[in-house]
């Protein structure tokens, strides 16, 4: 989540606000053209590898018009004279909650739409404490609608994705929350080796410190956690066999399996899984991912050094293999978290015993592979335990990692049948789409998030509705993926629920391309504001270096479609969000 963004230097904001400040002070001149603001950090910044992906290109001139000038002195600060602004999110867990509530709740850090509705807030408050999935889907989708089609504080553009190269004959799945389970994988002439390409060594095999998706690939076939996602995104039991939820809904009481072993043929027992979470969020380990946990009782107190007593932590283990979780409130969502990484167990002695990279001395797990070989730099190998049922029952037996930096040097091993699995350099994607073979083995991979644009609900012209829904009915979401991104493969947008989540609303919420309808709420909008020319009519839209592209067409379709003036604004990734951060907190 964006939390783990690193602060900027007081310098760097402070050129953010003389930048955009000075655009303030221009006397308004729409017919002058003037270069696109791009604002650069003059720090070392960490960048958020998570939410966004930046992407270093050359940024071509645009045409830059007058800012509208701030509402009422104290409704907003200063500097917050944006009327949209771009951002992206990919989900943590499988529930609309980590979406639909935690990014635009209207007192949520993560969204500057400044939107509230005392409906959206009840619907959220009875979300999170319905069991039953079916009603609480319900609940979630009778929020979104409210977000999108009344208050239209948001305009989702697209969902995320990742795609690779599948060879034919391979029976692949993709769960839409962490690394494919590999031993339901299969080959249809039953082959029992998969040669899976990764595109750099591992950073670390310790399941309580790995974050990217190359140490997890390898992790999750080595280790299980309690539940696991299924493709639909719900969650099925592995290391678990049943939970109950308290009539309060603030315990969990999960049921393990007790015929479950480590790769050692020790027992997996719930004091592990106890050990396994207290590592996670003790700060000495240092782990990004604590703060999914936060929902434990105690766990942001242990976290942040504020107790240092672990048995503040709401996790008991009743006795070898029934584990008690205590959260700070209900949360209904929190089955989906059972699933979650975050859950691994842990063996301590083996990690005492080890010291730091006892995962390359002697990695134990609980899961269907073990370790067979890692040479740093040039592959891993691991290989089914014929102990586990999970590893007896898979029809792929070894599985190769080959570590292949290049992008092209890996798509020539693939078409040289050396690979069963790989990416490709982007460059190469036309050619892959038109080539017979390829294009039938180009797979779209989930990556739940949306692609979207928040709305500024204070500030004139996008405080009033109408105008807001002109914005939204003027995009045409598929131009822009068809025709600007070249990716007719991934899905346009019209909620922010992905697909791959329960409570997706496909096209039956939120607002489609629609310039007839467009124009008749524009008209409205300057019946009420008094305009008659929508020439007469500026916004600014924020957005981070990278997305030139997308906003450079909704731009376009802005300005063709309504005839008003767009005035853009580019900034370093860092600085974006730290100004957008500020206007949250002026």
């Amino acid at each position: 989540m964006f939390s783990k963004k690193t602060a900027l230097t007081l310098f760097g904001v402070l050129v953010v606000l003389l930048m955009i400040a000075a655009q303030c002070a221009a006397p308004a001149q729409p017919e002058t053209i003037i270069q696109t603001v791009e604002v650069v950090k003059t720090v070392e910044v960490e960048k958020e590898v998570v939410k966004e992906v930046e992407v270093e290109k050359t940024v071509e001139v645009e045409k830059i018009v007058e800012v509208t000038p701030t509402p009422e002195p104290g409704a907003l600060g200063a500097q917050c004279t944006y009327n949209a602004y771009r951002m992206g999110w990919v989900m943590d867990y499988a529930d609309p909650n980590n979406i639909v509530n935690e990014v635009f709740h209207p007192d949520s850090p993560f969204q500057y739409t400044f939107w509230d509705n005392d409906q959206f807030r009840s619907l959220v408050d009875e979300a999170l404490v319905t069991s039953d999935q079916t009603a609480r889907e319900k609940l979630w989708q009778e929020a979104e609608r409210i977000l999108l089609n009344d208050a239209v504080a948001v305009i989702p553009i697209f969902h995320y994705d990742r795609t690779a190269l599948v060879k034919t004959g391979l029976n692949a799945s993709f769960p839409p929350f962490g690394a494919p389970i590999l031993w339901k994988w299969s080959w249809e002439d039953g082959t029992d080796t998969l040669r899976y390409r990764i595109a750099t060594d591992p950073p670390t095999l310790d399941p309580q410190l790995a974050t990217d998706t190359t140490s997890h690939l390898v992790i999750e076939q080595l280790m299980e956690t309690m539940y696991g996602y299924a493709e639909d995104g719900t969650i099925e039991p592995v290391g678990a066999i049943d939970y109950t939820v308290s009539e309060d809904g603030t315990v969990y009481t999960v049921q393990l399996d007790p015929e479950a072993k480590w790769s050692d043929g020790e027992p997996v027992t719930a004091q592990h899984y106890v050990d396994g979470i207290t590592r996670l969020l003790d700060p000495a380990t240092a782990a990004e991912y604590a703060y999914v946990m936060y929902y434990i009782e105690g766990a942001q107190e242990f976290n942040t050094g504020e107790a240092t007593d672990p048995n503040v932590l709401g996790l008991k283990a009743l006795d070898d293999y029934t584990l008690e979780i205590t959260l700070t409130g209900p949360q209904a969502f929190f089955d989906s978290i059972l699933a979650f990484f975050t859950t691994f167990p842990a063996r301590l002695d083996v990690i005492e015993a080890g010291g730091d990279l006892w995962f390359q001395t002697n990695f134990v797990g609980n899961g269907p592979y073990l370790l067979k070989e890692w040479v740093h730099d040039d592959h891993v190998t691991i290989e089914a335990n014929p102990d586990h049922p999970r590893g007896a029952q898979a029809s792929i037996k070894t599985i190769e990692y080959p570590i292949i930096v290049e992008d092209a040097t890996a798509l020539a091993a693939y078409e040289n049948d050396e690979l069963d699995v790989s990416g490709y350099p982007s460059e190469e994607l036309p050619r892959i789409l038109e080539d017979p073979v390829l294009s039938q083995e180009f797979t779209r991979l989930p990556r739940p998030g949306v692609y979207y644009l928040g709305l500024n609900t204070l500030l004139p012209p996008t405080d009033n509705v109408h105008f807001r829904k002109a914005l939204a009915m003027s995009i045409d979401k598929r131009a822009i993926l068809d025709d600007v991104l070249n990716m007719p493969w991934r899905i346009d947008a019209y909620g922010v629920i992905p697909p791959e989540i329960y409570g997706y609303q496909d096209g039956n919420v939120g607002y489609g391309f629609d310039l007839d309808a467009a124009q008749e709420h524009l008209q409205k909008y300057m019946e009420d504001a008094g305009i008659e020319d929508p020439g007469d009519i500026t916004i600014q839209l924020w957005f981070n270096r990278g997305n030139e592209d997308v906003i450079e067409s909704v731009e376009s379709q802005w300005e063709e479609n309504l005839g008003i003036n767009v005035n853009v604004v580019n900034m370093e990734w860092g600085v974006y969000l730290e100004t957008l951060d500020q206007c949250n907190n002026p």
